[in-house]
């Protein structure tokens, strides 16, 4: 019975806008609320006919966008706590135009990793490699994945 209440509830937002019945905050189940954020977070970053697949950290920005206003930002946040949105061994490139490869994940900050820059901005290699702190560094990004 509680899955299908969950079922039931799991388009209503946090701030009243969902549906079916238009339920607001505490009112909808706390197990209909998970169940919203890890839906939306599932439909982000699956590819659809209509447009390419956001990656995890474009759909986690999207969530964090509209915690406490279409989800619960309490739980919002502890689910970001158990998605790797840039994995250990990620390649990216930063807004540098540095490469680098993620060598650890901050818990309290999961889309600002440690990078090992393997590349400069201008293409040469790095020898020997180090790091950047991205959590240190709030004025570089990550641009993009490979």
């Amino acid at each position: 019975m509680l899955s299908a209440h969950v079922a039931l509830q799991h388009h209503e937002r946090y701030n009243g806008e969902g549906y079916p019945r238009g339920l607001k905050g505490e009112a909808i189940h706390e197990y209909a609320r998970i169940v919203a954020i890890a839906d939306v977070y599932d439909a982000l970053t699956s590819p659809r006919l209509h447009r390419a697949r956001y990656s995890p950290s474009e759909a986690i920005e999207y969530l964090f966008a509209n915690g406490n206003s279409l989800f619960d930002l309490k739980i919002l946040e502890k689910f970001a706590k158990h998605i790797a949105i840039y994995p250990v061994a990620t390649t990216v490139i930063l807004s540098t135009n540095q490469m680098g490869v993620v060598t650890k994940v901050h818990q309290d900050a999961i889309n600002r990793p440690i990078i090992r820059i393997l590349k400069e901005s201008n293409g040469d290699p790095v020898n020997p490699p180090y790091e950047i702190d991205l959590k240190q560094h709030l004025d570089i990004v990550i641009k993009s994945q490979l």
